[in-house]
């Protein structure tokens, strides 16, 4: 995400279906950062995936471009938060983490992408927060990370899935199709080799 791009969805005054904005916090508040995890796997589980922005109030009617305090930037590094979403993450959650200033300020952008094989599941719970074995997605119509609420949503998940199956096996297939084969022997060689094994 760029200074433009942020300066743009904070623009927008709300989030969107591929922008989720949390307050300013640090990766080591453990309660906060449940909130975070919870945002990227939903946010994994929409096509074409999205970012989770660090360091926007939103109050329901306006966002707040708040930024970060320098201790609280140090604690987002890739290796730190990759750590911390795999606790909760299964399989996985592929992402990068970058940090975005604006008007003097700082931010952490999460750009997750979306699920390259299955849709990704809470595997841990943290009370109030995340629940082991749910399937969180970025609602339609209200913008905001819920556990699945309706038929809607599971049967975007689940076409997505068998889409990214489908493009998967194609891909296998072509690559099938193109690959060289070594000669194979004609009928009367075959023939030839088999009367030659009688003698």
């Amino acid at each position: 995400m760029t200074p433009d791009e942020l300066r743009t969805a904070i623009a927008l005054g709300r989030e969107q279906r591929n922008t989720e904005f949390k307050g300013p916090g640090a990766r080591t508040d453990r309660a906060y950062l449940a909130k975070i995890v919870r945002a990227v796997l939903g946010i994994a589980n929409k096509p074409d995936g999205g970012v989770v922005v660090v360091g926007v109030d939103d109050d329901d009617t306006v966002l707040i471009a708040t930024g970060l305090t320098a201790g609280q930037i140090a604690t987002w590094g890739y290796d730190d938060l990759h750590s911390s979403i795999s606790n909760y993450a299964d399989p996985y959650v592929d992402f990068d983490v970058n940090v975005v200033a604006l008007d003097g300020k700082e931010f952490i952008a999460i750009e997750v992408r979306e699920f390259l094989e299955l849709p990704v599941l809470c595997k841990r719970d943290y009370p109030g927060t995340l629940r082991n074995g749910a399937l969180y997605v970025r609602r339609r119509g209200k913008n905001e990370t819920v556990e699945v609420p309706s038929h809607i949503e599971m049967r975007e998940v689940i076409e997505r899935a068998a889409e990214v199956t489908a493009r998967k096996m194609l891909g296998t297939v072509i690559r099938l199709q193109t690959t060289p084969r070594p000669p194979q022997p004609s009928e009367a060689e075959k023939f030839a080799k088999e009367a030659e094994d009688l003698l």
